[in-house]
């Protein structure tokens, strides 16, 4: 009798363990792949010329929003990417802005986007680039619908936009050529790095809470590798920045990406904050970018 009590008292539990687990996981899932909506609308002030917004629609039918500043000294333009729950005001701890300002200065017509659902993009949920690269695609098609030519238009992606952008460009062969700042070659190790300080749940909740945000979106996350695809964009050029004390993104995941693509150009950063490798030096760094791309745009 003892023993039957002991047995349901242990089933009980268990289910209650299990339910509670699963819960967890539904609601960390629903979380991790909605994504945070951060814009300043008060960024334009730090324009000369304040730039036109816009609004086209990806492949799949989601709005994106952007800013648009054109220059007169070139046909030369950089699509620029923000990261995850950050936006085209937010990105570089909200000096994205002054980065692109100083990238028009120097002569290239600057387009500045936000992500789905992030900003004042539509709704949609994150998929680590795996969806997200068809803003930036989008982005291109729309640059070129207002005159500029394939291989003149450049792409700039700042972590998860970095990524984002390094799908892109496998994809559209129109992109003439590439900037990654603190990409990550495989999404899961850096999340498995990453989980518990961003999501205060142990990492016993990381594979379900994947697993069931892959059931959200209808994409495998996981499967976000750019690894797998920075080796396509050869022998269109690369320049991979990343710091070498990158506390989110390991830098072992810069060195990586390296590998998979040996044409590439790598600089590593002495930041100390993920994804502010701009902030650390702005002059070095903006004259590291336009020359790169004032040397391999057409």
């Amino acid at each position: 009798m003892f023993k039957k009590y002991l047995v349901k008292i242990t089933i009980g539990i268990s289910a209650s363990l299990l339910t509670a687990y699963i819960g967890i996981s539904v609601i960390a899932a629903n979380l991790l792949s909605t994504p945070t909506r951060i814009f300043d609308a008060k960024a334009v002030s730090v324009f000369s010329k304040s730039p036109e917004d816009i609004n086209f629609l990806a492949a799949d039918g989601v709005e994106i929003a952007g800013w648009f500043l054109p220059s007169k000294l070139n046909k030369k333009a950089i699509i620029l990417v923000h990261g995850m729950n950050s936006s085209r005001t937010a990105e570089m701890g909200g000096r994205f802005p002054g980065f692109a300002a100083g990238l028009n200065r120097e002569g290239f017509t600057i387009l500045m986007i936000d992500l789905r659902g992030h900003g004042q993009s539509g709704n949609a949920r994150f998929t680590f680039g795996i969806t997200e690269r068809r803003d930036v695609i989008a982005a291109v098609n729309w640059l070129k619908r207002r005159g500029y030519q394939p291989k003149a238009i450049g792409v700039l992606g700042v972590s998860m936009g970095a990524s984002t952008a390094i799908g892109a460009t496998a994809e559209d062969s129109d992109i003439g050529a590439l900037v990654t700042d603190s990409a990550y070659a495989e999404v899961y190790p850096v999340m498995q790095q990453n989980w518990s300080n961003v999501s205060g749940l142990p990492n016993i909740f990381l594979p379900s809470t994947m697993m069931l945000g892959s059931c959200l979106t209808g994409y495998d996350l996981t499967m976000s590798k750019p690894v797998n695809e920075i080796g396509k964009i050869a022998p269109r050029p690369v320049l991979i920045i990343h710091s070498r004390s990158d506390p989110f993104t390991p830098v072992n995941q810069a060195y990586v990406l390296k590998s998979a693509n040996p044409l590439s150009v790598y600089w590593e950063t002495s930041a100390t904050k993920h994804a502010e490798s701009y902030n650390t030096n702005p002059q070095t760094y903006i004259r590291k970018v336009s020359d790169f791309f004032s040397q391999n745009l057409n």
